[in-house]
């Protein structure tokens, strides 16, 4: 990876307005995905507080052990911290497939004992779910909390996402629950954002893959997952606890929230 390379994660820090950071390459795709898109910062923001408010209402249910894969760079609140804010028993594993984006959060985490990182690839079930160090930190006798946050955006349809969904959610105890976002058309209003930001992510070197309502519904209730209530929605819609959450074009990513039975 060169500097003038652009790279998802750290795209996702700008916007979410951690720039301290920057790589050239992410900065000049940043900037001019910004003039096109201006409201991609509060996508980005309505994104991950969808994660902490799945992580809470996960925390509420019980769940003291997560697994959030395709983590990302350390944001503030993080998985960790809303968690263990409701019990501070909590355990998270962060894994992403990027060694340097591992050592960030070692880095930044190194402190919390309650805390591990994997360097895994998310199309690498297996890898991960049999991985020596999520074996012996998560007990999987007991529920876990499994959180795929627009990774799967980041995965084509060849790579067989909903396989890979299925492996990972097949390895969890019943009792299970999944919070999963992905980036959609759906949302798409006249400005088009998420066309906009598909085609300068790929220009940048960053392919993704929307998908729609159906596809997601498909991947979720094919790996035997019961949709919990609102179903898949706007992250901006998604349990809000803002009585005017905003339109859903400036969401422009599914969420859910699901069980393992």
């Amino acid at each position: 990876m060169t500097d003038d390379t652009a790279h998802g994660a750290r795209l996702y820090a700008h916007f979410l307005g951690d720039q301290r950071d920057d790589w050239p390459g992410d900065l000049t795709l940043a900037h001019r995905i910004e003039r096109r898109v201006p409201n991609v910062g509060l996508i980005a923001r309505n994104q991950r507080k969808f994660v902490m408010r799945a992580v809470r209402a996960l925390a509420d249910y019980g769940i003291r052990q997560f697994l959030d894969i395709g983590s990302g760079l350390a944001h503030s609140p993080n998985v960790h911290e809303v968690a263990q804010a409701a019990d501070p028993a909590c355990r998270v594993i962060y894994v992403d497939q990027d060694a340097v984006i591992t050592a960030n959060q070692e880095a930044s985490f190194a402190v919390d004992e309650r805390v591990r990182h994997l360097t895994a690839d998310v199309r690498d079930p297996d890898g991960i779910v049999q991985a020596p160090l999520v074996r012996e930190f998560l007990d999987f006798d007991e529920p876990v909390g499994l959180l795929l946050a627009s990774v799967f955006l980041f995965v084509p349809d060849d790579a067989d996402p909903a396989g890979i969904i299925k492996r990972l959610v097949s390895a969890l105890p019943s009792g299970s629950y999944v919070a999963f976002s992905q980036g959609t058309y759906d949302y798409d209003d006249d400005r088009r954002p998420v066309y906009h930001l598909t085609r300068m992510y790929a220009e940048g070197g960053v392919i993704v893959t929307p998908r729609d309502k159906a596809a997601i519904a498909g991947f979720l209730d094919g790996a035997g997952l019961a949709i919990l209530a609102p179903g898949i929605v706007a992250t901006n819609r998604w349990r809000s606890e803002d009585l005017q959450p905003g339109a859903e074009a400036d969401s422009c990513i599914h969420a859910a929230l699901a069980y393992k039975r």
